[in-house]
Order: structure tokens, then C-alpha cells, then sequence
């Protein structure tokens, strides 16, 4: 076996392009085009691929086996390594809704296909997307998948074309199709150029190109040339590009930087670039790059969203760029050098059987530890889930009905037992606000929300019915934030289908009119509306166990910390508030439900989430079983008025 040409040039890409990447999610300024690192990658990983695989078949010595094998010993420990000690982080800290996601993205990456996975869940610049620890391997994604096609194409060629230059001729038209592509469908859907093969391809193909013409300029000279142009057009990009459509023909420009400073090669000897480039922190980074691209997303990620979700300053930025360095220093001489180049892992069986258990437990452990163990310190009841509250027979009238989404969902034990504590007669109708869905709802949601409502009309027309409470998630519905106090959580705000036109805020309105002019219209005698309740800035079960026992923290620490304060609940709620003030002016007879107040402090400053060991809430807004109660003398009060009225009414009807 021919040993290989050590190329520190080559190196000195690398540690440009991973720095490139590491700057760039770390914030730190000029560097908010750092992205086109992995472009630079690409291109770095096409020449070097190729260039193997040509002097194998030249010398009639490839072997499809020993070329996987290399890849196997290169990829695999390392990311392996990652993705576990990610997961265990993730298991100890997180609920299990944070880490399914994680997991689902585990079984994608460890097979090659996380880039398919991320384009069908995530736009790459996303907010929404700096949640996610291993965001970063759609790039190996891209690079395993041209590792199983282009070994086999250049085989074929090779064997069935005769002459170096048909086959650089087929590279051309492949070359020319992708970027094609790319061109085309970046304007369409920038996704799909992003993440996937075909459009990215021609990044890897051109340094397939550059490893078959084997092309450098003659004069030493006209190198370094090479060199500096090179370096412009990566350095360029890096610190101006900022939010362009990317990739497109904006790839174009650093991925020919890249290829110049590869044909410009081991020529900067006695130059200016040769002492600001050829140095030992540069050549070292350039090692250890694998290891510190592998690393350093995750660690952003976890800092960013552990134990409260924030934006990491320029400070911060450097300071994890430099743990991140530490600990991919620490990989690259733990894991992957030891298995790369001990001759154990030299063996074919050893490789090949030791990458099928890798494998094997990573598909394993995503699949089986689907729960974290934190949450064993603050307990909570998750709701049960009722169609009907008392009803034993058929009867022409009802009580009430209970309408809304989850929010009416986690009331249903609380009204469950105040119907069968006052004998009165009632349904549950799920829905979302009338006419009002999700500006990303599919056109099957949308056809589920549609029965939704019609069938509370249906029940309105089967019974008679006396009074409507209802509960939405109300401040949700105006700002699309899933998690309000999460900064990267996506925004998805309602829309009203008879209007699109309308703000979220007029179709929120006009939906909630529409629902109380149906009731009424049926004859519906009074409606009460649910207002919001107090929502947690984190998940507060499993938050709440972490900061009282990683961090010691008291019961009223965690309150405070997790529970909004009094200013803070006015705030996210003044909008809904000022909607539902003018719903009030319209229809005088309606009600308000207060439930707040149920969960100030003794000093009336903030919402508590916790009491001893017991966490009234489920997730970061839904109340359990106990937060329910917590509003109970609330309820009653509701519930013994309607079993009064009903009194009222059946003796009216006996005296008559």
C-alpha cells in the first residue's frame, strides 16, 4: 500500500472551513457567512475521494471492501461516540418530548440519511433549528450518500471508458446538471438545494474534477497566485454573505476558492501566507477537524437550551469554540486516531463487526430509552380524557358543553367531578377556534378541525343546550409560539379561512364571535370564556427536578424561576385581554374565568408551577390534574349557579 502524501495546505482548508462553521453558530461577528465551510468541506472530501480512487484504479488495486472499510474507521467511532454521550446528556437533563426528536434524528444519521430526515423537519436557518444537537450531520449525510455513488461510477467508467478524459467528460456533464439544478431549484425550494445530493453534488464534483485533471499552475509564482485568490474567495463569503439564498450561485464563489487553494498546493514556502497560514494552531485544528465539527453544535445547543433558552453572546461564543476545541482535541486522540490507525481495527472482520455493533446500539438505545428519570422528583397526574361528564341516558337537554382545544382537555376531571357532585348533564366538544387554524396546517388538518366544528353544531341541533364554557390556549393562537418563552420555538399564527386577509388578531376575534353568536342563536343561556393561564418558561416537571437536584435550588427558587411574574403574565396576555375587553363590549352577558389567581405567591408576585413535590403543570402550559385543582373553589362556584338555576327552573315549571 502506497503511503499517503501528506498535504498541510490541505489541513490549513480544513481549519479555515470548520472555523468558518464554529464562528458562525457561535455568533461571533464577521463571521455570518461561516456556513459556506461545509461547502468548502464538500469540496475538500470530493478531491480527496476521488484522488484515491483514481490511483487505485489506476494501479488496478481498488477494492470496493477496504474503501468502505477506511470510511467506516474515518466516520463512525467518533460520531458514534457523539451521538451517545449526547443522548445520555439529553436523557439526564430533558423531557422525553425534547428527547424523541433527538432520537428519531439518531436512527437517521447513524445510517446516512439525516439530511433526508432534517429537510422534511427543518429549515437549516431556522431559528427553530439551533434546538437541535445533531442538526449538523446532514452534512455527512450528503457526503456518505456520494461515497456509495461515485465509488461505483468511476469504477464503471474506468472499466467500460477508455482514457482519463472520457471520464472527465462524464464528471463535466454530471457537474453541469447538478449546479444546474441547484440554480433552479433554490428559486422554488431552498430546502431541497440545501439538504439533498442532487443539488449539492456538484460542490463534491468539483473537487473530483480537480483530483482527475490533476491541475496546477507551472510557475511557482502563479501557485501562490492560486493561493491568495483561493483564500480571497473563501474569506470573502465568510464574512459578508450574512442572508443570501444559499446555496445556489452563491456556493459557487467559495467552492472555486477552495478548489484554487487546492491546486495551488504545498507552494507557500518563504511567503507572507505561508508564516499567517502554515502555523501549528491552524495545521492542528486542521487534525482534529472532524472531531471539532462532530462537537462543537451540540455543545452550542445544550448551552443554548439548557436550562432555559438563550442567545449566546460573543463572549460565550469564544469560550465554547475554545471547550469545543478541548473536547474534539480529546476525541481525535482518544477515538478516532486509536481506531483509525491501530492495526486491530486494520482487520477486516474486527471493522466490519465492530461497526455493526456501533450501529446496532445507537439503533438500539434510540429506540428502547424513550423517558428521561428526572422527573421522579416533582410528580404530576397527567388529565384523563372524558367524551361525556355524567350523562347515563339519553336526554333532549344538557347542562353545558365543554369546547377547546388542550387547555379544555386538562379542565375535564375538575368538571367531571363538579357534574357528578351537583347531578348535572354535559359533553366535551374538541376544536380549535371557529374558522381559525394554524398558518401551516395541511389541508387534512384543516378537514379535521371542519368536522371538529360541525360537530358542536351538531350537538347543538340534537340538544338543548344552557351553558357553554370555554377554554383555549388563547395567547397562543394571536403569536404562534408553541413555547412562549423559547426564542427559537417556531411561529405559527392563526389564520381565518373566510378572510386570510385578516390580522391574527381580527381573525381571532371574528372566530370567537362567530362561536358565541352560534350559541346563542340555539339558545345557549350563558357562556363563559376560560382566560389564559399562567404559563412555565420551561418544561416544568423535568426542569424543576433539574434545578433541585443538580443545582439545589429551593421550591421557591424554582417558582420563581420557572413561574411567570405577575408583569410578565400581563404582558403576554394584554393582547387576548384587549380582544377579549372589546368581545365584552359586544356581548355584555358573557363571562370570564379567572384561573391566574389561583397560582400567585403569598406576595402576589409570580405564577408558583410547583408545591413540595408536586408540579402543577405537565409540560411548559398544560395544567395536570393537581394544577387543576388548584382552581376548584373557581369552578364550583360556576357549577353550583348552574345547579341553582336548574332549580329555579324546575320549580318555576312545578308552581306553573
Amino acid at each position: 500500500m502506497q503511503k499517503k502524501e501528506y498535504r498541510p495546505d490541505i489541513d490549513v482548508l480544513r481549519a479555515i472551513a470548520v472555523l468558518a462553521v464554529v464562528f458562525y453558530h457561535a455568533h461571533i461577528p464577521y463571521f455570518q457567512g461561516g456556513y459556506v465551510g461545509v461547502s468548502i468541506f464538500f469540496v475538500i472530501s470530493g478531491y480527496l475521494i476521488t484522488s484515491i480512487i483514481k490511483k487505485k484504479l489506476e494501479h488496478n488495486s481498488f477494492s470496493f471492501l477496504e474503501f468502505y472499510e477506511n470510511r467506516l474507521r474515518r466516520i463512525l467511532p467518533a460520531l458514534v461516540v457523539m451521538m451517545l454521550l449526547v443522548m445520555g446528556v439529553y436523557y439526564i437533563f430533558t423531557s422525553h418530548l425534547e428527547l424523541l426528536p433527538l432520537q428519531r434524528s439518531m436512527k437517521r444519521a447513524i445510517v446516512g440519511f439525516a439530511n433526508i430526515f432534517f429537510y422534511f423537519n427543518t429549515n437549516y436557518f431556522d431559528q427553530a433549528a439551533e434546538t437541535m444537537p445533531l442538526l449538523h450531520t446532514w452534512s455527512l449525510g450528503v457526503e456518505e450518500q456520494f461515497y456509495f455513488v461515485v465509488p461505483a461510477l468511476l469504477f464503471l467508467l474506468h472499466k467500460k471508458l477508455q482514457g482519463k478524459l472520457t471520464i472527465i467528460h462524464v464528471l463535466v456533464i454530471l457537474f453541469i446538471l447538478s449546479f444546474i439544478s441547484s440554480l433552479i431549484l433554490i428559486q422554488y425550494n431552498q430546502k431541497f438545494t440545501f439538504y439533498m445530493l442532487p443539488t449539492r453534488a456538484w460542490e463534491l464534483l468539483m473537487g473530483s474534477l480537480l483530483a482527475y485533471t490533476n491541475w496546477t499552475p507551472k510557475k511557482q509564482r502563479n501557485k501562490l497566485f492560486c493561493t491568495v485568490l483561493g483564500l480571497l474567495l473563501i474569506l470573502i463569503p465568510i464574512v459578508y454573505y450574512g442572508n443570501v439564498l444559499f446555496p445556489g450561485i452563491w456556493a459557487l464563489p467559495p467552492c472555486l476558492g477552495a478548489c484554487l487553494y487546492i491546486a495551488g498546493g504545498n507552494n507557500a514556502q518563504k511567503s507572507l501566507i505561508h508564516t499567517i497560514t502554515y502555523n501549528k494552531i491552524l495545521l492542528f485544528i486542521g487534525l482534529i477537524s472532524y472531531s471539532l465539527y462532530l462537537w462543537h453544535w451540540p455543545i452550542f445547543v445544550f448551552y443554548q437550551t439548557f436550562p432555559f433558552y438563550t442567545k449566546i453572546s460573543t463572549v460565550e461564543g469564544l469560550m465554547l469554540s475554545l471547550f469545543a476545541i478541548v473536547i474534539a482535541s480529546l476525541s481525535w486522540k482518544f477515538v478516532e486516531n486509536p481506531i483509525r490507525y491501530n492495526p486491530f481495527f486494520k482487520k477486516r472482520a474486527v471493522i466490519w463487526i465492530f461497526s455493526l455493533i456501533l450501529i446496532g446500539l445507537v439503533l438500539a438505545l434510540a429506540t428502547l430509552y424513550r423517558h428521561t428519570n428526572v422527573s421522579v422528583i416533582y410528580k404530576y397526574t397527567a388529565p384523563n380524557r372524558y367524551l361525556e361528564y355524567n350523562i347515563a341516558d339519553k336526554k333532549e337537554e344538557l347542562d353545558f358543553v365543554v369546547t377547546g382545544d388542550s387547555h379544555a382537555l386538562s379542565i375535564e376531571e375538575l368538571v367531571n367531578q363538579l357534574a357528578q357532585k351537583y347531578h348535572l348533564y354535559g359533553m366535551h366538544n374538541w376544536q380549535v377556534i371557529k374558522n381559525c387554524v394554524s398558518i401551516k396546517d395541511d389541508q387534512k388538518r384543516i378537514q379535521e378541525y371542519q368536522e371538529q366544528w360541525n360537530k358542536l353544531s351538531q350537538i347543538y341541533a340534537q340538544y338543548k343546550v344552557k351553558n357553554l364554557i370555554i377554554a383555549f390556549r388563547l395567547t397562543e393562537k394571536i403569536s404562534g409560539k408553541d413555547v412562549y418563552y423559547n426564542s427559537f420555538s417556531p411561529e405559527r399564527p392563526l389564520v381565518y379561512l373566510p378572510n386570510k386577509k385578516l390580522s391574527p388578531e381580527q381573525g381571532f376575534l371574528q372566530g370567537l364571535r362567530e362561536m358565541i353568536l352560534e350559541a346563542k342563536e340555539h339558545g345557549v343561556q350563558n357562556i363563559y370564556i376560560q382566560l389564559p393561564v399562567p404559563e412555565p418558561k420551561a418544561f416544568v416537571p423535568q426542569k424543576a427536578s433539574v434545578l433541585h437536584r443538580f443545582y439545589d435550588y429551593s421550591k421557591e427558587q424554582i417558582n420563581k424561576t420557572l413561574g411567570e411574574s405577575t408583569e410578565e403574565y400581563h404582558k403576554r396576555t394584554k393582547t387576548v385581554m384587549d380582544l377579549l375587553s372589546t368581545l365584552k363590549k359586544e356581548f355584555p352577558d358573557i363571562h370570564f374565568i379567572n384561573v391566574a389567581p389561583s397560582f400567585l405567591n403569598k406576595e402576589k408576585t409570580y405564577y408558583e408551577v410547583v408545591t413540595d413535590n408536586i408540579s402543577y403543570y405537565y409540560d411548559d402550559d398544560h395544567l395536570s390534574y393537581e394544577g387543576t385543582m388548584q382552581h376548584y373553589p373557581i369552578y364550583d362556584t360556576i357549577f353550583a349557579q348552574i345547579a341553582k338555576e336548574n332549580t329555579t327552573i324546575k320549580n318555576n315549571t312545578i308552581q306553573k
